[in-house]
């Protein structure tokens, strides 16, 4: 039976932290403060744009006025080039040809917005790879809401779910939903992968279609959490 397989984009398909963070701390220097470094940057990722900021700016030394200029001015930053220092993990492209060989639909669930992640996915040649797109402002909620799933699904079809992600907000947006969720261990999360709710994990994308597949074979496929591997 064909299933549609959800991914979040960064942290999970792509490493995107270092073009954020170049971004972030171009805003930082623009407000006479320190940079971060990547692995503090990544902590700040994964609720929106808007929560990223705000991360950064309380990190640094709290937010000075009003929050939403800075979140603009990191836009226009940002979306200069988006792909200043974002790559694909390795094995992503193949793995995801796989999973779509194997006749799976395959769908793309991301906070980021429309424009940057059109942009990394077309850059990156992953746009073709899917039927189902849902960005950080394509509908009024954001993850955790379930209704991000919901929409990624209007362009792909019927059959079981699964979510692939890389942190807690992706945990509990598949909870959410009600589908099982897969972390890959390499992503951006304030806690380790193994402390968040999963039916599978992987580390390496040469792992991760065996691992999807094997979820989507489980009886409880669609209904409570497993642990595989």
């Amino acid at each position: 039976m064909s299933a549609n397989i959800i991914f979040d984009l960064d942290g999970t398909l792509v490493d995107s932290a270092p073009s954020l963070c170049a971004a972030g701390n171009r805003l930082t220097e623009e407000l006479g403060r320190a940079p971060v470094d990547v692995e503090t940057y990544k902590r700040f990722v994964g609720r929106g744009i808007p929560k990223q900021v705000e991360g950064l700016l309380e990190h640094t030394g709290g937010v000075p006025g009003d929050l939403s200029a800075h979140v603009a001015r990191f836009r226009e930053i940002y979306d200069e080039n988006p792909l200043v220092a974002t790559r694909p993990y390795e094995g992503v492209a193949e793995a995801l040809a796989a999973l779509r060989a194997a006749g799976h639909r395959l769908g793309i669930c991301t906070q980021k917005p429309t424009e940057p992640g059109r942009r990394v996915l077309g850059g990156l040649g992953l746009s073709p790879l899917f039927d189902g797109f849902t960005f950080g402002d394509t509908i009024a909620v954001m993850k955790p809401d379930p209704e991000m799933i919901r929409n990624t699904l209007k362009d792909m079809g019927p059959g079981p779910v699964v979510f692939v992600g890389d942190s807690e907000t992706d945990a509990a947006t598949a909870a959410n939903f009600g589908c099982p969720f897969v972390i890959h261990e390499h992503g951006y999360r304030k806690r380790p992968w193994a402390e968040i709710a999963h039916a599978a994990h992987f580390a390496t994308w040469a792992e991760a279609v065996p691992r999807i597949l094997a979820v989507l074979a489980a009886p409880q496929a669609g209904a409570e959490p497993l642990r595989l591997g």
